[in-house]
């Protein structure tokens, strides 16, 4: 391990990390986003609690007075555990911006320990700068427009998100939407009932004029014996049927009727509504 770039790379995925809990608190709120992060910030401090204990190890006797690290990552690591598990607390605390903000604490105060740990290692923070080489110093920029890539990566995966929820909600209100097909079916139906009424009508019309001439014929005669009486009995029965039946076919064809006509008034207004409110049922 090179002694001038130990923990950089976890020291940089924490501080970007953090760095979009901090300003993307309102785009990020999902638990999948959460438990992504805190998946990161785990691994991260895990690498850097190994890489600390290597360097460590290899320089003991530069570490009369222990620089206390352990106590900051378990701090980091415990939250970072409560966002792979967020609960409504948390959840709350990240859309303030509280936990991104103390996350930044706890990143802040790891870096100050790993630079004196540096101081100890190389003997001070002026050296092991001047002993950096170009890529080191460069270095900074490249993480700054990585953490920039990965953030805008992450809002547009969010943003197609919704486009899609947004397309899926449109498609379903306008497959449900209020049609004017009702209206015009019902209208088509009624006429169809009457086509059928009239035809009707005009059989019995016929039947009716048939017995008009039966009944005209029995009135000639005026002797009658007791069977012709009681045909012209039967007749009148007949007739008497008949004109209630067209009386009823008449009311029918009425009702009908009515019901185009409030239908089409009914279809009128509906064709008159805005489009939203159709898509909305409103």
């Amino acid at each position: 391990m090179n002694e001038d770039q130990y923990a950089v790379t976890a020291l940089d995925e924490l501080k970007n990390n953090a760095l979009l809990l901090t300003v993307a608190n309102d785009h990020l709120a999902d638990e999948i986003f959460l438990i992504k992060i805190g998946n990161n910030i785990s691994r991260s401090a895990d690498l850097l609690k190994k890489d600390i204990s290597f360097l460590k190890k290899k320089y003991p006797g530069r570490f009369a007075s222990e620089v206390d690290t352990d106590s900051i990552l378990q701090k980091i690591d415990n939250m970072a555990r409560r966002m792979m598990k967020p609960g409504k607390e948390l959840k709350d605390s990240h859309e303030s911006g509280a936990l991104g903000r103390e996350m930044e604490t706890y990143v802040r105060s790891i870096r100050e320990a790993v630079d004196d740990i540096r101081v100890k290692v190389m003997g001070s923070h002026a050296a092991q700068v001047s002993s950096g080489s170009t890529t080191s110093i460069m270095e900074p920029i490249r993480n700054i427009f990585q953490s920039a890539g990965s953030l805008i990566v992450m809002v547009m995966k969010f943003l197609l998100g919704i486009a899609i929820l947004a397309t899926v909600a449109f498609a379903y209100l306008f497959v449900t939407m209020e049609k004017e097909t009702p209206f015009l079916n019902e209208i088509s139906s009624s006429r169809v009932l009457i086509k059928e009424k009239k035809g009707q009508v005009s059989k019995l019309e016929q039947e009716r004029l048939g017995l008009y001439d039966k009944r005209q014929a029995t009135k000639s005669d005026k002797d009658m014996t007791r069977e012709e009486k009681v045909a012209a009995l039967d007749l009148e029965m007949k007739i008497k049927k008949v004109n209630d039946n067209l009386d009823q076919l008449a009311a029918e064809i009425l009702v009908q009727e009515n019901k185009i006509k409030d239908n089409q008034v009914k279809l009128e207004e509906f064709q008159k509504k805005p489009f939203v409110s159709k898509l909305l049922k409103r």
